[in-house]
């Protein structure tokens, strides 16, 4: 039972501090998922799924994970992490901003996985608790994943009505990078509107922004929306300087959105040798059947404007081909994804039925177990707890009875000791009180003055010259009037040490007149000097101030 009761413990201990570890890990990703994405990825990343133990945990784990893939655009379809957080917060009690992220994340799972339906029920859903929540950074983040939905569907004006809705979130927290990211959304949904003088308008705008950042990606992407434009106004001029200023800030960094750019500046102008010569470069920088579709549309462009009908025509065939493929593609894809989901989730539920009744029936056998080991250490325990209790009482009083009577004894021996020697102090002080006062006043015979005047003068002299002599001072001192001395050595160490002997003078109960022959000091500045270091202890914060001004 020892044994048991010992591993137990153990396991117990290890298992607390493993929690411990974990959870400060996961607490630094969250301090850090804005500021540090991907510091905080990686954090996340080096924490073994295995060491996580309770329910809890591992909600939070994947909750943050989920997070930081999205902060570090990392697109996954797969839920199996925020299924996790959702499963545990979903029915419980939280707030609303951890209700959001939930719904939030699983909205990204969605929409990566192209079903737009279920992530704009989950955005929808997001948004509310969004509001509730008063956080305008997450409504920003929904109003922009909902206009991208609404684009990615060519629902152009509703995508417009949340990229403004995303812009003004950014707006009331004053954050210029992402009010910049939604001037250029809306600018690229009036684009698609073919309303181009908002679109000029609002890539201009962001353009701007984008340059007083310092944000080049952004200035990238205005100039190319912007090259565009012009290109389908006929401002060739201006849609050349665009390509122009963006090979300024990546030299040799031209992409095929670029290119494209140049071919159809080029071929409208009828300088088909120099439209040839970028589509060729253009074609070497595809890197999808996409990029190979609107480059055979150019193709074809080219080869009408050069008079070639045939390769034209050859050229036009390609790229209805390659239409029907990206079409086929995308449809196929919908159904293998749709069916793949459908299977997968079927054996994803039944194994994890399996799981939790595997787990269920070794939950309840160590409970029971569990209970039983502890019932009976319990009543064990007690059982002893209480038999050393009453030992320990019968001993405690013993030792009541014997430490009252030492103290009793000692107490009467102290206050004898303490009387006598109290006796003996002062009538030493006495003494030499009442033969100071005698040299001082006394007016004797010249010879009885001498011997008096050498004798007081020797004995004074000795009592300031002789460190012996002080610190048998002192010592009395202190004896009496319970270690004074030394109290305020330790509690004013500025003080001087002539300070300390005119203190020690005073608490031997030395008039002014006294410490006067002593120390060679007039009497009225004895009383300045008094009055000065009682000042000084009283304005202190010593715990005993009362204590030394009552003794002087």
């Amino acid at each position: 039972m020892k044994y048991i009761l010992s591993i137990s413990l153990i396991m117990s201990l290890f298992g607390c501090g493993n929690s411990g570890q974990i959870e400060q890990e996961l607490s630094t990703a969250a301090k850090l998922m804005r500021s540090e994405p991907d510091s905080s990825l990686r954090i996340i990343e080096n924490i073994d799924p295995d060491r996580i133990l309770g329910r809890h945990a591992r909600a939070k784990y994947a909750l943050l994970y989920s997070a930081a893939l999205d902060k570090n655009y990392v697109d996954t379809d797969d839920d199996s992490l925020i299924r996790i957080a959702y499963r545990y917060y979903d029915k419980r009690i939280c707030s609303d901003s951890v209700k959001f992220l939930i719904n939030y994340h699983y909205g990204r799972i969605h929409q990566n996985g192209a079903n737009y339906q279920e992530a704009m029920h989950y955005y929808l859903t997001a948004e509310k608790y969004a509001l509730a929540a008063h956080k305008n950074y997450y409504l920003g983040l929904v109003y922009t994943r909902i206009g991208e939905l609404y684009s990615e569907q060519m629902n152009f004006n509703g995508a417009l009505e949340y990229y403004r809705n995303a812009y003004d979130a950014w707006k009331k927290l004053r954050n210029p990078a992402f009010m910049n990211n939604a001037t250029l959304n809306i600018a690229n949904t009036y684009s698609s509107l073919n309303d181009n003088d908002n679109a000029v308008k609002y890539y201009l705008q962001a353009l701007q922004a984008a340059r007083q950042q310092g944000d080049n990606d952004m200035v990238i992407a205005c100039l190319s929306n912007l090259g565009d434009i012009y290109v389908s106004k006929g401002d060739y001029p201006k849609a050349l300087q665009a390509v122009k200023e963006i090979e300024r800030i990546v030299p040799d960094g031209l992409s095929i959105y670029q290119y494209r750019i140049l071919i159809k500046v080029y071929y409208l102008q009828h300088k088909i040798d120099s439209a040839r010569y970028y589509f060729n470069i253009a074609s070497e920088l595809a890197e999808d059947i996409r990029d190979d579709a609107q480059l055979a549309y150019l193709s074809f462009q080219i080869e009408l404007a050069s008079g070639n009908s045939e390769e034209a025509a050859n050229s036009i065939n390609e790229y209805i081909w390659l239409s029907d493929s990206i079409s086929r593609m995308v449809v196929s894809q919908s159904a293998i994804a749709a069916e793949a989901k459908y299977y997968k989730e079927q054996t994803a539920f039944e194994s994890y039925r399996l799981k939790v009744r595997t787990y269920f029936e070794y939950i309840v056998g160590l409970l029971i177990f569990g209970v039983v080991v502890f019932l009976i250490y319990y009543y064990r325990e007690r059982m002893k707890r209480k038999q050393q209790q009453i030992e320990r009482y019968i001993l405690a009083v013993e030792s009541i009875r014997e430490s009252k009577n030492r103290i009793l004894e000692n107490l009467a021996t102290k206050e004898g000791l303490e009387v006598q020697l109290k006796e003996l102090v002062m009538s030493r002080f006495e003494f030499l009180d009442q033969l100071g006062r005698a040299f001082y006043e006394r007016n004797n015979t010249k010879a009885q003055q001498e011997a008096i005047y050498k004798q007081v003068k020797n004995f004074f002299t000795n009592l300031t010259s002789n460190p012996s002599t002080k610190k048998e001072l002192e010592k009395i001192v202190n004896t009496v009037n319970d270690n004074i001395i030394d109290k305020l050595r330790m509690q004013f160490p500025k003080f001087k040490p002539a300070d300390i002997d005119l203190l020690c003078y005073i608490y031997a109960g030395f008039s002014a007149q006294i410490i006067s022959v002593i120390t060679g000091d007039s009497v009225s500045n004895i009383y300045n000097r008094k009055s000065r270091l009682k000042a000084r202890i009283a304005a202190s914060d010593s715990s005993e101030k009362d204590f030394f001004i009552q003794k002087m």
